[in-house]
């Protein structure tokens, strides 16, 4: 494997905060539209090795987000739980951070409890094309997937939470308040 040093954490950010002010800050219908395409001139600046690298990094915290009580949280709230974890990115650092320490702690946040309320559509909260973005732009001559995966390595998930996922009475365990809000 090569050696991977990816888009160091600041310019990570600095390039979604840039794009979330562009979409608005407040997410509201179509802001995962507004995002995505605010991402997409953003990256478009990048060259090949600064894309890579973005999405390196995005990869990098896609895995650290790797748990069963993130991917039921996605699935519940946004019925994608790799984009959920896209548009918890693009909502910024603290509402990753503090998603990624506790899922269930999302019962909390303003914009997941206005999905709960029926006030906002929940792919709102999922831009599902931030994962193609930097691959779309990298262009097809080469093979992308494997580019990625030499800088970035396999991911495996968290051993310290091992639970099903998919267990309906392990979910509710797990996530209380986030199940309240949308399980009936």
């Amino acid at each position: 494997m090569t050696d991977f040093v990816a888009v160091d954490s600041e310019n990570f950010w600095s390039i979604i905060d840039g794009a979330r002010s562009a979409a608005g800050d407040r997410v509201t219908p179509g802001f995962a539209e507004r995002f995505t395409a605010a991402l997409r001139m953003r990256l478009a600046t990048l060259d090949k090795s600064e894309l890579l690298n973005f999405d390196a990094r995005r990869t990098e915290l896609q895995a650290r987000a790797n748990s069963p009580a993130m991917w039921a949280t996605g699935r519940i709230v946004a019925r994608f739980a790799d984009a959920f974890v896209d548009g918890l990115i693009a909502r910024g650092r603290d509402v990753y951070e503090r998603a990624v320490a506790d899922p269930d702690a999302l019962a909390d946040d303003p914009v997941v409890r206005a999905v709960a309320a029926g006030e906002l559509p929940a792919h709102e909260l999922a831009p599902r094309e931030v994962e193609d973005l930097a691959e779309e732009l990298y262009g097809e001559e080469d093979d992308y997937p494997m580019l990625l995966r030499a800088r970035t390595g396999q991911v495996a998930p968290l051993a310290a939470d091992d639970w099903d996922d998919e267990d309906d009475q392990a979910v509710r365990k797990h996530l209380p308040k986030v199940c309240a809000l949308f399980l009936s």
